[in-house]
């Protein structure tokens, strides 16, 4: 069996014109793997650290040669010789060379790549496909039994507002969700059928058709409501039955526009308390029947999103992102709460392999369901989508379907969707 020769890492740019790593690693049979490091922007206050250089005169202190020199000069001579197949091993020595809670130390940019560099050079050695290597290693892990059989259902962003789209609107992100019922190409073709016509939509109403870094429109709304009533007339316009083919979504970020222990939003002329808050939501949720509700309350207050689940949840799924932020603490939390029925998984908010196939664990042991999520600085490696796919995530969420290092991901589970149906 092969064993490494050499890991070295380079600065490069993700979809957001960033700074972040390449690493790249090189077996003793000349096999070579690369990995990038993505990295999130609307970060919840429990996500893993990422090591930035913090020198303004670069990058505007972005860069990561630190995190380069970090990798080529003291992890990787260490890793020679080692065989990728020590996939626990070896992230255990990471996250003990890092020592801290939060990567603080070596970087959860840094603890990531190398990690992914490992599982991709085992893959290589074993020749399979990354989804049946992940999958081998969460069964060998957990001595579990999961067959790959479906491919996860898209959640596709239309409109980004908040932190990610235009600034009229508080909400981060306006979702549709084709039913189950399609197979994945044709939910893939729905999606991109609907966005494009709610580009006209937004274009006939004068509402501009800006596109965000995730490749949602961000168009001048007034409020909300808007956001949700423009793509339910371009559900209409094409046809299409909401609650029947096409469900709604919505990754409200709450925490966004929680201020001063109240909810600021442009669809009530004052802010709202948490009881006001709470009613607006479940009126919302009347009136649009939404399948999820990501964030729907800001990060801290596990008393209120026990409530909204306890009220909701026997028909909308409550989506925890940052309320979790891959931290295993909160997530045992709101297991034992019951203040969420979906947790997101994405890269950076675990650090490393071995802590995200722990952490999928356990939200499959408490039957919680899966989002496996891209982040706002990508690249063009589909990883993610092969890991939605070995794990069997419910969902996956790549932004809209356009821009490069989004439809890479959508293409890859194409490709899956083809080979599983030809075998």
């Amino acid at each position: 069996m092969a064993k490494i020769k050499k890991i070295t890492a380079r600065e490069i740019l993700d979809s957001r014109g960033v700074p972040t790593i390449e690493g790249r690693l090189i077996l003793d049979d000349e096999k070579e793997v690369t990995a990038i490091a993505s990295s999130g922007e609307s970060k919840g206050k429990y996500e893993r650290v990422e090591l930035r250089d913090q020198d303004q005169e670069r990058y505007n202190g972005l860069g990561v040669k630190k995190a380069i020199s970090y990798i080529n000069n003291l992890i990787g001579p260490k890793l020679i010789g080692v065989s990728p197949e020590k996939q626990a091993d070896i992230d255990y020595w990471l996250m003990l060379a890092d020592g801290s809670e939060n990567s603080s130390q070596l970087g959860v940019n840094v603890l990531m790549t190398v990690s992914q560099l490992v599982f991709k050079a085992a893959a290589v050695q074993k020749n399979l496909p990354l989804y049946k290597y992940f999958n081998f290693l969460y069964n060998d892990f957990f001595k579990k039994n999961l067959p790959i059989e479906k491919i996860p259902a898209p959640i596709f962003c239309l409109i980004n507002g908040g932190k990610h789209g235009t600034k009229n609107l508080e909400f981060q992100e306006f979702q549709i969700i084709p039913s189950t019922s399609f197979s994945f190409s044709s939910s893939l073709q729905l999606g991109v059928e609907i966005y494009h016509s709610l580009k006209e939509v937004l274009d006939y109403r004068n509402a501009g058709t800006t596109v965000s870094e995730e490749g949602g429109f961000a168009p001048n709304l007034l409020t909300n409501i808007d956001g949700l009533e423009i793509i339910r007339e371009t559900l209409l316009q094409e046809k299409k039955q909401l609650g029947v083919d096409i469900f709604l979504g919505l990754d409200l970020a709450a925490s966004h526009y929680y201020k001063n222990g109240k909810y600021t939003i442009k669809d009530r002329p004052s802010p709202l308390s948490i009881n006001e808050y709470i009613e607006y939501l479940i009126n919302l949720n009347k009136e649009y029947s939404l399948l999820l509700l990501e964030d729907p309350i800001e990060e801290e207050d596990f008393e209120s999103w026990k409530k909204i689940n306890d009220k909701l949840g026997n028909n909308t799924y409550l989506v925890g992102d940052d309320f979790v932020a891959g931290n295993k603490k909160r997530l045992l939390r709101a297991i034992n709460e019951k203040a969420a029925s979906v947790i997101v998984i994405k890269f950076n908010s675990v650090s490393t392999i071995s802590e995200m196939l722990e952490f999928i664990n356990l939200c499959k042991e408490a039957n919680l369901k899966i989002i496996f999520s891209q982040r706002m600085g990508e690249t063009n490696d589909s990883i993610i989508a092969d890991f939605a796919m070995a794990i069997q995530a419910d969902f996956v969420k790549f932004g809209a379907p356009v821009r490069g290092e989004r439809v890479a991901k959508y293409n890859r589970l194409l490709e899956i969707e083809e080979e599983i149906n030809r075998n």
